[in-house]
């Protein structure tokens, strides 16, 4: 049975506890809003992230769902006048140094496969498969074909051939400008007519005291979005923060001419590479068109604490920002950044009956969504609201 929760506390104002917020006031249900820093405070995880649409470091089984239904409300928001929506479809190139695809033994009926033997889906994610991401696995002089077409800033045949990138994902995901999503998620949830109050400087030490107060407020309900916060919150061991270091540049700036003399383009891609020479699974190496900015990264390295760029990073950031076609020479970074993403063996998003059941509140647990955030933050919502709403 399903029916709307009277009134919940919601703790946690990044892209998830907004959305989550939001999903709730939608469906009914009157909201306090709680968090110990606003939304755009540069520690809030999700304000600096490059917010492109690709499930990312975030192992659970419902993650494409939650995906696909982030991906409809994010294409649904581009449709806006240019320049007025906080999102934008911009052609993204992974760059793989082996083929990595679907071959031949992919495409053919099997007869002979037993009855009880799963499909094989091919050696691409699910995700791909979405007609609307127009997405093309293709070797480098395909893309270079392609490309006298489509006219966009990355690296030539020449270039890619020379670093080893035999191969490539070519496709085209939304981008969200992170701090114009949050502050018009915010402002919605302030404006909503069911919405009590909001507060962004509270700070829970635990979650006895969180549904202490959702009980004080008269809350039947409690969902906890705090993210990385969840570790102290919840004594979570399992969540660790997945570090991750940028700079930014004016999307303006002065790029490189190509090595080779090949020619200008005019267009924006992003570009993402976790394979040598140019990055690692850890070390990864990209630049995302994000707003008014070109987001240059990026690490992934798990359980590093320091809050500020190294200068060795900074120096590696200024190298992937030139091999990706900024001329460096020319163009200084204008911002740095370093997140943590809430990273977890899988997302926590769960009725938790350990905690507030005598208080006769219910507890929801939604965070662990690792470097997914923007691209599963609808669906979670979605989920965590349903799961409030279930009797």
């Amino acid at each position: 049975i399903t029916m709307s929760a009277s009134k919940a506390l919601v703790c946690g104002s990044g892209a998830i506890g907004l959305r989550t917020a939001l999903e709730l006031l939608r469906r009914g249900t009157s909201v306090h809003l709680r968090s110990s820093r606003p939304p755009l405070d540069p520690h809030t995880c999700s304000v600096g992230a490059g917010g492109l649409w690709m499930p990312y470091h975030c192992e659970d089984p419902r993650v494409d769902k939650w995906a696909a239904q982030t991906l409809d409300e994010l294409l649904a928001h581009k449709s806006g006048a240019h320049g007025e929506s906080p999102v934008e479809v911009v052609p993204t190139v992974v760059l793989k140094r082996h083929h990595h695809g679907p071959t031949l033994k992919n495409f053919i009926k099997n007869d002979e496969r037993l009855p009880n033997e799963v499909d094989d889906d091919g050696p691409l994610p699910k995700w791909t498969k979405d007609a609307r991401l127009d997405f093309q696995h293709l070797t480098v002089e395909m893309l270079a074909w392609q490309n006298a077409g489509h006219r966009l800033r990355i690296p030539s045949e020449a270039v890619l051939k020379e670093a080893g990138y035999m191969h490539m994902w070519l496709f085209r995901p939304p981008i969200v400008d992170a701090p114009r999503m949050l502050n018009s998620l915010m402002l919605e949830v302030q404006m909503h007519e069911l919405t009590v109050d909001v507060d962004t400087d509270t700070h829970y030490e635990s979650l006895e005291e969180m549904v202490e107060d959702a009980k004080s407020l008269g809350c039947d309900s409690v969902v906890n979005c705090s993210g990385l916060g969840s570790r102290d919150l919840c004594g979570d061991e399992q969540i660790v923060g997945g570090r991750g270091v940028l700079l930014h540049y004016d999307r303006m700036c002065e790029r490189r001419p190509d090595p080779h003399g090949g020619v200008a383009h005019p267009n924006d891609a992003a570009i993402l590479v976790e394979e040598p020479p140019w990055g690692s699974e850890t070390e990864t190496s990209y630049i995302i068109p994000r707003g008014d900015v070109l987001v240059v990264g990026g690490t992934y390295l798990e359980g590093d604490k320091e809050e500020n760029v190294r200068p060795e990073e900074r120096e590696r950031l200024v190298k992937n920002a030139w091999t990706l076609g900024i001329d460096t020479e020319k163009a200084e970074p204008i911002d740095s950044w370093v997140g943590f993403r809430p990273s977890r063996p899988s997302t926590r998003l769960e009725i938790d009956e350990s905690v507030g059941k005598d208080a006769g509140v219910k507890l929801i647990h939604n965070y662990g969504h690792g470097g997914s955030g923007w691209t599963v933050y609808v669906g979670a919502a979605k989920e965590a609201a349903s799961l409030v709403a279930e009797e």
